[in-house]
């Protein structure tokens, strides 16, 4: 793409060049203009040849950039062949460790390609320009002998002649340049891929392997002589001092210095201000009409601002120290400093958080105690933990790391110490580390996260105390960035959960208000209600909300986006250590046999394949949790979707990456199409006879997915049970009566059997109600009083308006018959309780009576036959 777009702009360029110079053909007349021409055409010949003398010397300087790069590459691959020859001896020889360390350090730099790219496209534009001056060439007047002098005319010639041949020769000089520039691009690009393979095969040998001595009785000798050299031998002090000097002589970092000093006095300025808002929003926090989501926005906003200028003053200090190369002991010191300011910022930032008026309490209503024994020890780690940091990363990056082993690895013990009480201090405050589905962070992942947490430290000292350095600090400084950065979508989860509570309280208010209103308007029509009431004051109750309760199913769609986003940090984060752990490829477990091109191989599958199976079912398994809510906040409530589509899709995808993700999984471990081929076709035959009737019923659900017979939240009458739908699964399908009561309905039934569903296209119902009558009731009468009742009840619709039939008489009794609509399912039985309930008083008012047959009641009291028709009051 960058290619691309360089050749676009070197085109616009050449044709601008070619639209500049279009009218710079010159026009000769007179013998004054040839002159000029003549002019013209010699200082364009010499600028010719100084461009063909700069062209030859910068192929020389090419070419020897491109030995150069040779060499180092022949160097760097040596440098992999030994490592690669005494990788196994490292584990039995520290000082063989040593001699190789060395000969890392003295590796190449990665090369720069983006200067290589921009001295392509100058040489291609300059050639443009060439070939556009050699295509003006051609425009030149051919003069004759009768208007000009014979000198002028051939030394015009000559030189229109000799700019020609320049012009190619310069032409043929950029061509060559690309060319060799392109070869050194190339060269550079195995360069660098020769160093990333022993930067790979360094992490491979060295990262598992004992990098200084164990510690013994001698250590703290050594350790004692090494801090005497370093305070007294080596002038430390006098190279700090001339870098200082050097510093205030240099404008550009003087002017940085102070620029930063400005943003630290501005900042404790302003700390009054800050702590005055705190005061102002904490004492607004909780108030239902005067709380919103931004006043914990600007908090945190604040709150990063202010712990900012300190942490970049403390950088600025260790970039000024490292531009100071003549001062090995001065660039080392600023490597820590460098390395001291992210960890600083995170400190204060934390300390900002955890202020009485701060984010952690006033606004995430945590317990004040908890957050206090959580802080308890931050003035260790400003004054312990930033110096000893400091000394560990100064150490490491000072005289090839010669007083590593004794004051770096005794620095980097303190250090771990320190961690130890940090840690437990937050543990005992109990600050979760995983908020599970109740809201609550005592579970079981939490406290394994917390055993791997405390314990990290002490791991990290045993193995420094073994010589075990670079691996204890490599691997302790990945958990703690694994730390931060698992607190960090601790503290956004909690934000979103206070931004759902206040909504869900100024929704309650809202309503609080309404329900108000409605009060007052009554008390205005009871004059007596009034009177009583007139000196109580009106109290709106601010709702206590459970939003673990309420919102639930919106909190588990905050988590699991959360979640996805914590496993792809920690994935990105751990990912620079993947060469660390290739030793998993030399344990091996089992074989398979593979074939490759015709020809049956043995394939070892080893450690490494196992986790890296276990961690893409591991993913999949959270994607397949996690789809439904994701896909319908991020595509699904965006579309015009039937109702069950969205579920249909979310369902499919699931089962589309739960396939693949078990087929990436098991071709991991050995186990591919290739192998279970046919025992997919065991299984087929197997579906066919045994499991017939669950694959019918699995066919089934994809067909009630996609047909959408009945969807999510129908009702349907299967058989003889009536009840709402509330889960399509891939076997059967829930059904919640009108008792509450869950059947679960195998799939094939949907589709092979009867079914009834009243809300497929339409909810609206009929309810045909039966009512008798005397014989010598006025029928006219009896219809006007249903027609009458039909218009009064709430649940009957007007559109399709009742109706009332004389439908039949049966022996003495007449029989009418009431055909009435609801809106909906749940309407009917209030429905049929209502409108029966004023039947009845209609029926009293108007002095009709309801019959009832004694006769057949005794004869099927008795069990006998009635040839008689019977009538059923209420039938639908």
């Amino acid at each position: 793409m960058r290619n691309i777009i360089g050749c676009f702009f070197i085109g616009l360029i050449a044709v601008f060049s070619t639209f500049a110079q279009a009218d710079s053909v010159p026009i000769i007349e007179t013998s004054e203009n040839l002159s000029n021409t003549i002019t013209q055409l010699t200082s364009k010949n010499n600028e010719l040849k100084n461009r063909l003398k700069w062209q030859k010397e910068q192929i020389a300087h090419i070419t020897t950039h491109q030995n150069t790069i040779l060499a180092q590459i022949s160097h760097v691959q040596n440098t992999l062949a030994t490592l690669d020859e005494q990788g196994e001896w490292l584990s039995f020889s520290t000082a063989l460790g040593e001699t190789l360390r060395l000969q890392l350090l003295n590796l190449p730099e990665k090369p720069k390609p983006q200067a290589i790219d921009a001295e392509i496209a100058e040489a291609k534009v300059s050639q443009l320009n060439d070939n556009n001056s050699l295509k003006q060439l051609e425009n030149y007047p051919n003069l004759t002998k009768n208007k000009f002098d014979n000198r002028q005319i051939n030394e015009y010639r000559q030189l229109i002649r000799e700019q020609n041949e320049l012009l190619k020769t310069t032409m043929s000089g950029y061509d060559t340049i690309i060319l060799e520039l392109t070869k050194l691009k190339i060269a550079n690009s195995q360069l660098i891929n020769a160093i990333d393979s022993v930067n790979d095969a360094a992490h491979r040998y060295f990262f598992w392997v004992a990098d200084v001595n164990p510690i013994n009785t001698y250590f703290l000798l050594d350790f004692a002589k090494d801090t005497l050299f370093v305070l007294f031998s080596v002038d430390t002090a006098s190279q700090i001092y001339h870098a200082c000097i050097d510093i205030i002589k240099t404008p550009s970092l003087l002017f940085l210095l102070v620029i930063t000093l400005i943003a630290v006095f501005i900042d404790f300025k302003t700390k009054p201000k800050y702590n005055q808002y705190l005061d102002k929003s904490a004492s607004r926090v909780g108030k239902v009409t005067q709380d919103s989501f931004s006043l914990t926005m600007k908090v945190v906003v604040y709150s990063l601002l202010m712990a900012l200028p300190i942490p970049i003053l403390w950088a600025i200090i260790g970039y000024v120290l490292q531009m100071n190369w003549q001062y090995p002991a001065v660039v080392a010191l600023g490597y820590g400093v460098n390395a001291a300011a992210p960890i600083l910022w995170v400190f204060i930032i934390s300390a900002h958080f955890a202020s009485p008026k701060g984010l952690f309490i006033a606004h995430f209503a945590w317990p004040e105690f908890q957050v206090r024994s959580a802080m308890k020890y931050y003035q260790l780690s400003v004054w312990v933990v930033i110096p000893l940091v400091m000394i560990v990363m100064s150490f490491d990056h000072y005289n090839n790391r010669q007083f590593a082993a004794t004051i770096g690895r005794f620095s980097f013990i303190l250090l771990c110490f320190a961690l130890v009480f940090m840690t437990n201090a937050i543990h005992r405050a109990g600050v979760p580390l995983y908020i599970d589905k109740k809201g609550s962070g005592c579970n079981l992942f939490s406290r394994i996260l917390w055993v791997i947490l405390l314990s990290a430290p002490w791991v990290a000292i045993f193995a420094a105390c073994l010589g075990y350095l670079s691996t204890a600090q490599i691997l302790l400084g990945r958990l703690e960035a694994s730390v931060v950065t698992w607190f960090g979508l601790l503290v956004i989860y909690f934000m979103i959960r206070r931004w759902m509570w206040i909504q869900k309280r100024r929704i309650e208010f809202e309503r609080a208000k309404q329900r108000r209103i409605e009060r007052l308007a009554q008390r205005a029509k009871s004059e007596e209600d009034h009177t009583t009431n007139s000196n109580t004051p009106d109290v709106i109750d601010e709702p206590v909300i459970d939003l673990d309760v309420i919102s639930a199913q919106s909190l588990q769609l905050v988590r699991s986006i959360i979640a996805m986003i914590a496993l792809i940090s920690m994935v990105l984060l751990w990912s620079e250590l993947h060469s660390a752990f290739a030793f998993m490829e030399n344990i091996k477990l089992w074989g398979t046999k593979v074939i490759i091109n015709g020809n049956e191989v043995e394939h070892y599958i080893s450690l490494s394949s196992v986790f890296i199976a276990i961690l893409v079912l591991t993913i999949t398994v959270q994607l397949v949790k996690n789809l439904p809510a994701l896909l319908e906040l991020g595509i699904l409530q965006h579309l015009d979707l039937a109702p069950g589509t969205g579920y249909a899709i979310s369902t499919v995808s699931k089962y589309i990456i739960l396939l693949v993700g078990c087929m990436i999984a098991f071709s991991f471990v050995g186990i591919d199409w290739a192998k279970i081929q046919w025992l997919i076709a065991a299984l087929g035959v197997g579906l066919g006879f045994g499991l017939q009737e669950i694959f019918a019923n699995f066919i089934s659900g994809l067909i009630m997915l996609f047909e959408k017979p009945v969807r999510i939240g129908d009702t349907v009458t299967i058989r003889d049970l009536t009840g709402t739908i509330t889960k399509i699964n891939t076997r059967a399908t829930t059904i919640v009566d009108w008792d509450r009561k869950e059947i679960v309905m195998p799939n094939k039934a949907f589709i092979t059997e009867q079914l009834v569903n009243w809300s497929l296209s339409d909810a609206i119902t009929r309810i045909v109600l039966t009512i008798p009558a005397t014989i010598d009731a006025d029928s006219q009468l009896v219809m006007d009083i249903l027609l009458k009742v039909a218009k009064e009840c709430e649940y009957v619709l007007n559109d399709p308006e009742p109706q009332v039939f004389l439908v039949d008489i049966q022996e003495g009794i007449q029989l009418f018959e009431v055909r009435l609509f609801a809106s909906e399912m749940s309407h009917r039985m209030p429905l049929r309780s209502e409108i029966q309930q004023l039947i009845i008083k209609e029926y009293c008012k108007h002095g009709l009576t309801l019959p009832f047959p004694p006769l057949q009641t005794n004869l099927e009291s008795l069990g006998r036959k009635t040839g008689r028709r019977t009538y059923t009051i209420g039938t639908i």
